[in-house]
C-alpha cells in the first residue's frame, strides 16, 4: 500500500520532481507532441520510406485497397482531392494534433465526421504522384502546421509501433499515468528489461495488475505493478494517477 496520500495536481508534482532533480527530464521531451490518445495502427504494410527533410511523413505499401484506419478520436477536417495525393484525409484529434492520409483510392469519410480510434477510413491506392498503391501518412503538431513531425516516434508514445497490423493495440483510455522519465519494464520487476520510457503523463489503458517488486518512489511505497498492452510492459502503480495503490475495477493478471 502507498505510504502517502497524494494531495497535489499532477502539473505540480511534475514540476516539483524536475525541479528538485528528483527525475531527470528526458532530452528533447519539451520539444514532444502531447500524448493526448491511445493510438491504433493505420494499416499494414512495409515503410517504404520514412520521414527526412525532404519527405514530411512515412510511406507504407501493401496491395490496393488495404484498409486504413484512423490513428486516434478526432473530427475529419479535410476529405476529398489534392494535388499530389490523388485524394486525402485529414484527421484533427482530441490533444489538437493532426494525422494526415494520401494516395488512397477510396474515401470512407467526410468532413465534420467524427472518427474514433481504429475507424476504418480509407482504402489504399496509388493516386496522384504515387508508383504504386502505399499510405502516405503524416503527423502535425496542430491545424496551423506547414512541416509534419517524425510520425515513428509520434505513434509510438500513443502505443503504437510499426509496422504494425490494424487491432494489435487496444483504444481507448481508463488511466493516466504522471511524473516523467518512467520506465516501462517487461516484467513487474525491477531487474527487467526497460521496453519504453514515458516522457511525462500519458493516458493508458490498463488490461491487468499484480503483484511484483516493492519500489519506493517519490514518497510511496507499492509492490502493485499494471500491464499496458500498448505499451508490451508494466509500470508501477506509483505512476499511475489513482489514489489507491491497487487499482479499482481492473483484474488481476
Amino acid at each position: 500500500m502507498r505510504v502517502l496520500q497524494r494531495t497535489k495536481s499532477i502539473g505540480l508534482l511534475a514540476a516539483t520532481i524536475a525541479a528538485t532533480a528528483l527525475v531527470p527530464l528526458t532530452a528533447g521531451a519539451a520539444e514532444a507532441a502531447p500524448s493526448g490518445y491511445a493510438g491504433s495502427c493505420p494499416t499494414a504494410g512495409t515503410i517504404t520510406q520514412g520521414w527526412h527533410s525532404g519527405h514530411d511523413g512515412i510511406d507504407i505499401a501493401n496491395n490496393r485497397g488495404t484498409p486504413i484506419h484512423s490513428t486516434g478520436p478526432g473530427t475529419v477536417i479535410v476529405s476529398g482531392t489534392a494535388s499530389g495525393y490523388g485524394q486525402w484525409i485529414r484527421i484533427r484529434h482530441d490533444d489538437g494534433t493532426v494525422t494526415e492520409y494520401g494516395h488512397m483510392y477510396e474515401r470512407l469519410v467526410s468532413v465534420n465526421q467524427r472518427v474514433t480510434s481504429g475507424q476504418l477510413i480509407a482504402r489504399m491506392g496509388s493516386e496522384g504522384q504515387s508508383t504504386g498503391p502505399h499510405l502516405h501518412f503524416e503527423a502535425h503538431s496542430s491545424t496551423s502546421s506547414t512541416r509534419g513531425m517524425d510520425p515513428v516516434p509520434y505513434l509510438a508514445e500513443r502505443g503504437v509501433r510499426l509496422p504494425c497490423s490494424p487491432g494489435s493495440t487496444t483504444p481507448g483510455t481508463n488511466f493516466t499515468t504522471w511524473g516523467t522519465s518512467v520506465r516501462v519494464r517487461a516484467e513487474a520487476s525491477l531487474n527487467a528489461a526497460v521496453v519504453t520510457t514515458l516522457t511525462g503523463p500519458t493516458p493508458v489503458y490498463v488490461k491487468c495488475q499484480k503483484r511484483g517488486d516493492m519500489v519506493h518512489a517519490e514518497g510511496y511505497s507499492n509492490d502493485a505493478w499494471s500491464y499496458i498492452p500498448a505499451l508490451g510492459g508494466y509500470i508501477t502503480n506509483i505512476y499511475i494517477d489513482h489514489p489507491d495503490a491497487w487499482l479499482p475495477g481492473v483484474n488481476p493478471c
